[in-house]
């Protein structure tokens, strides 16, 4: 007979995948995430959702919770809460964009981009990587930015360039699965809230760079309402949760395909000096 320990050894460490159904979504709120969760919740997962902001949306399987990513507190809170859980994933949204002329560019604002996007992945990873099940799996909504093409966003791109560095280091060290979501443009509030959240450093545009500034906050303002429908990518991370073995990275949409072609096929002198052409036609 099997002993107690030995018993709960198994039913801790070796949930298969496929008989767990627990989903940790982090930064939920995002219009991504809440569609994301929609199918989670129709495809009979249980879904432990954290965010700063409500979730309108209600689901007997569906339990919310709050979340601070830069709080180390606010983690071992939760932690805390869901100690006893175990997760067939982790999928985070958390996100936020800081823009800006590199010779400008605020010690503070770097720290703040990097605190949400890359050390909020961390914490993600740190608090709650051990409560995944045998094959459990993280998924990161990262950016086609991690591709590093796009002046003027080089806090956000190298944010989510480092991020999938650390997940895909972790991954090696660990044999956890990861997924690197890539969205191009996606219509989402995102586009607004970043432009309230860089009020400040649009003044770094003024002057030497106020062409750019103004194209950049159109074109923020334009994905905000005709980019690519967030569902897209809220299917592609059920189709990554679902999936056996995912990709490690996927591509949404034409632009984010487009620039993970350039930045493997292009030479970097090739490709600078398209992004320079590029930025000028879109200046006239």
């Amino acid at each position: 007979m099997l002993s107690v320990m030995t018993f709960m050894y198994f039913l801790w460490y070796k949930i298969p995948m496929d008989k767990c159904k627990n989903v940790l979504v982090i930064a939920g709120s995002s219009q991504i995430g809440f569609e994301a969760i929609k199918l989670m919740l129709d495809g009979g997962y249980t879904v432990y959702v954290t965010s700063r902001s409500s979730i309108d949306l209600e689901h007997e399987n569906l339990f919310k919770y709050n979340l601070d990513i830069t709080s180390n507190e606010a983690f071992l809170s939760l932690k805390s809460e869901l100690s006893g859980l175990r997760f067939c994933a982790i999928v985070n949204n958390a996100g936020i964009v800081v823009a800006s002329p590199v010779e400008f560019l605020s010690e503070d604002e770097l720290k703040r981009q990097l605190d949400v996007n890359l050390f909020g992945l961390l914490r993600v990873i740190k608090n709650f990587s051990s409560q995944l099940v045998s094959n459990g799996k993280i998924i990161n909504v990262s950016s086609m930015a991690s591709y590093g093409v796009y002046p003027f966003l080089s806090p956000y791109c190298l944010s989510k360039r480092a991020a999938d560095i650390l997940l895909r280091a972790f991954s090696n060290e660990t044999g956890i699965k990861y997924v690197s979501i890539r969205p191009g443009a996606i219509r989402t509030k995102f586009w607004t809230d970043s432009i309230e959240q860089n009020k400040d450093n649009f003044k770094n545009f003024m002057g030497k760079y106020d062409d750019i500034g103004n194209y950049m906050l159109k074109n923020a303002k334009d994905n905000a309402l005709n980019a690519l429908d967030p569902a897209k990518v809220g299917c592609a991370v059920y189709k990554c949760l679902r999936a056996k073995n995912p990709k490690c990275a996927v591509n949404v949409g034409i632009d984010a395909h487009i620039c993970a072609f350039a930045s493997r096929f292009l030479s970097e002198n090739l490709l600078n000096n398209i992004i320079r052409v590029a930025l000028k036609v879109k200046l006239r």
